[in-house]
């Protein structure tokens, strides 16, 4: 085989990106399509005035080891920061402080969980850490050896009402927007060990700041519409479309290989021989949307935390506030302040077509009783509208993601790369670019 092979990359995404960087380090040739007019799929930043948009993606956790490494390979390692975490969550309307930088000490401390409470949690932390190892970027396998529950049934059956109120229910509902009813326990325990770390990761350019310094050193072509890939066992067809209103007609491109980054409908829609496993895989993945609410404020707020996340007997629509001027650099100036309100699905799926000017009143209400009226605060604010975000993580979805894992054929000249597996999020679908990059290149040793 030749020694330089010429990939298509589907989707410059981070998955995308980081895919074809991998392939480019190792003396390929990767080509990366991207439909958008801009890099970074799900993680965009934009700046305005004063302030810095992260409308996307919106954290570097503490857990996210690959992105950090991926950072610094890149040449960003000087703007990327690390910030504390001093977390918070409601309970009958008043906020409860938690510093991760001393867990025992903090949750043993608070009145948010009675003694109860917290002496049950001690079974939980049992679980949790008797499958630690399991809980990874990289293998859902363990995972699925213990996704018998919901997040509901396992606290009702093994703790108690209050802790699946406010610490399970909160846990999948701050990060995931999700449904505790009917969310894997797989889901709360995964975020438990890498969501609680002491610290974030921040980039001073926008969290978009990666996928940017990715793209500059990629032949990354935007506006690319990807129709169908065909493969020949010899080679890879690749039919696609160029620009945005006045596309340019198809054109079929031949590769060696090829790389699908696209989200599951579009992947299914373009290569119809898709093997059957993942195409039941793929069909089978609902996505969690997300309509969140930006504000620039006019004034630093003096609520002390990072973040809140909030319970749903607190609040049946709100799920959780990230602080962005507390989570990075250079996203207000001095003095001004800058916050993202996250909701829950359901209000998100019936409020994706509400006008922004009706939102941000009732977003604001619902932030009141943590930060007081911000009406007169907000000097600019963005909303955006993510029917995709994250897929849903129900019950034997992670038994479903091994069986998926198991499937890859790593000789295939048509891989995949996505935030599906074993867990959504940048770090995620980073480590699953490189992974597929990793069995691309294998073929061409």
């Amino acid at each position: 085989m030749a020694a330089n092979a010429r990939i298509a990359v589907i989707g410059a995404g981070i998955a995308g990106l980081t895919a074809a960087y991998k392939l480019k380090c190792a003396g390929h040739t990767p080509v990366v399509m991207e439909t958008r007019d801009y890099v970074g799929g799900r993680v965009k930043s934009f700046k305005r005035g004063e302030f810095l948009f992260d409308v996307g993606a919106f954290i570097y956790l503490g857990s996210y080891d690959d992105a950090v490494e991926l950072i610094k390979e890149v040449g960003l390692g000087d703007q990327l920061g690390q910030f504390s975490a001093y977390g918070a969550m409601p309970k009958n309307g008043e906020l409860k402080f938690f510093d991760f930088h001393k867990p025992i000490s903090s949750i043993l401390g608070t009145d948010y969980l009675t003694l109860g409470s917290k002496l049950k949690m001690i079974k939980m932390l049992g679980f949790l850490f008797k499958h630690w190892n399991s809980l990874n970027y990289h293998d859902a396998s363990g995972v699925a050896a213990f996704d018998n529950d919901t997040v509901q049934s396992y606290c009702m059956r093994e703790l108690n009402e209050e802790i699946y109120e406010y610490v399970a229910s909160v846990v999948v509902r701050g990060p995931w927007l999700s449904n505790p009813a009917d969310t894997s326990v797989g889901q709360l325990m995964w975020t438990m060990k890498n969501f609680f770390k002491p610290y974030f990761y921040g980039l001073d350019d926008g969290m978009d700041a990666l996928p940017r310094a990715l793209a500059k050193l990629l032949d990354v072509r935007l506006e690319c519409t990807v129709a169908n890939v065909t493969d020949h066992k010899s080679h890879v067809d690749v039919t696609y479309t160029l620009g945005g209103k006045e596309t340019t007609g198809e054109t079929t491109e031949r590769f060696d290989g090829c790389i699908i980054t696209a989200p599951t409908e579009q992947s299914l829609a373009m290569f119809p021989q898709m093997n059957a496993v993942q195409a039941e895989f793929y069909r089978n993945t609902m996505y969690i949307s997300a309509v969140d609410t930006h504000i620039a404020l006019r004034h630093e707020p003096s609520n002390p935390a990072t973040y809140i996340m909030v319970s749903q007997r607190e609040h049946a629509d709100l799920c959780g506030v990230i602080v962005d001027h507390k989570k990075a650099n250079k996203r207000a100036a001095p003095g001004k302040g800058m916050m993202t309100i996250f909701c829950s699905d359901e209000w998100s799926k019936a409020n994706m077509e509400t006008p922004s000017e009706v939102l941000l009143p009732e977003v604001l209400g619902m932030l009141k009783p943590y930060y007081g009226d911000l009406t007169n605060e907000v000097e600019d604010f963005e909303i955006a509208r993510w029917p995709v975000v994250v897929p849903k993580m129900k019950q034997g979805r992670f038994k479903e993601i091994a069986v998926y894992e198991k499937s890859i054929d790593p000789s295939a000249k048509v891989q995949f790369a996505d935030d599906l597996d074993p867990i959504s999020g940048v770090n995620a679908a980073l480590v699953s670019g490189k992974q597929a990059a990793a069995r691309v290149i294998k073929q061409y040793n």
